[in-house]
């Protein structure tokens, strides 16, 4: 049996697993992507002989699983699985979400903190300008936050802005009520309209694809900042450039993008009022631990060494 490990962050368990599976015809190969992950025709080439695969954000659909026919098992390192586009129901696909809701949920406030005092901004002029710049900024306190999608992530987010007064709404079908009265249920047209924030939380699908469009960005109440830690697909980032140019928003934070790594080029480098992250909201030690435990769990599991 042969298992493949494309997923960076898993390296760190590769020594406990080859301890424990030793003594066993079990060989575990590992490969490192140059960049957010490996292609498909890359990863056909990879997992051509495997029979498990540990994933991170490399590509997957059923034309890989028509060249590599003794793939029983694909571990998605972490929660999102939007990179793996397959039908078939051989071979079983599980994630490995861990508890990084926490860590992404602390980084989306971190995100929005960054955003309400201008720290790219100031950073930006120190940097480039030699210059003591001094915007004015703002509180959280009393802030209108509105979340798209609100799952775990967007939950525990929502707890850490409540302690500091904001005033939490979501738009999402598939939650009704929440705990300890978290937030307010509302459509995605009181969102637009009302809040000060719009935190992205959202899984992307087929309706959330290009949610944040010209049409989205024109219909906004206010002048809102815009935070996205969830898929870089829901935003159409050359609508979102259009929104920067014409003022429609007061600025974005962004962990995730259209294309990853970003574009050297991208037009989104020349806004002071962008703070970008490199889809490392949940890159945690402690993130990365809880995530590598449960992949070892289900593994061993999986091979009968529970």
């Amino acid at each position: 049996m042969n298992i493949v490990i494309t997923c960076p962050r898993y390296f760190s368990e590769l020594d406990n697993l080859n301890n424990l599976l030793s003594k066993h015809d079990i060989k575990i190969d590992s490969m490192e992507p140059n960049g957010q992950g490996f292609s498909l025709n890359e990863m056909k080439l990879n997992l051509k002989e495997a029979s498990i695969a540990v994933v991170g954000d490399d590509q997957i659909d059923d034309s890989l699983l028509d060249e590599c026919k003794n793939l029983e098992l694909i571990i998605k390192w972490g929660a999102g699985v939007d990179n793996i586009n397959i039908t078939k129901t051989k071979p079983k696909v599980l994630n490995s979400p861990g508890d990084i809701y926490k860590d992404v949920a602390e980084h989306t406030v971190f995100l929005i903190g960054s955003l309400l005092k201008n720290i790219s901004e100031i950073h930006h002029q120190i940097l480039n300008n030699n210059s003591w710049h001094k915007p004015t900024g703002t509180r959280i306190l009393n802030k209108d936050i509105g979340f798209i999608g609100f799952g775990r992530i967007g939950q525990q987010t929502a707890k850490i802005l409540t302690s500091f007064g904001a005033n939490i709404y979501f738009s999402d079908p598939f939650v009704e009520n929440v705990e300890n009265n978290l937030g307010e249920k509302k459509n995605i047209e009181y969102i637009k309209e009302n809040c000060d924030i719009l935190v992205i939380t959202a899984s992307l699908t087929n309706d959330t694809k290009n949610l944040l469009n010209s049409d989205f960005f024109n219909s906004l109440g206010k002048k809102p900042y815009i935070v996205n830690v969830s898929r870089g697909s829901i935003i159409n980032e050359k609508d979102l450039i259009d929104a920067l140019e014409e003022e429609l928003i007061s600025g974005c934070a962004l962990d995730v993008f259209e294309g990853e790594p970003i574009n050297k080029d991208s037009q989104l480098k020349k806004f002071e009022n962008v703070v970008f992250s490199s889809h490392n909201a949940s890159n945690t030690q402690e993130a990365n631990h809880s995530v590598n435990s449960q992949v070892t769990k289900i593994l061993l599991k999986w091979l009968g060494y529970d």
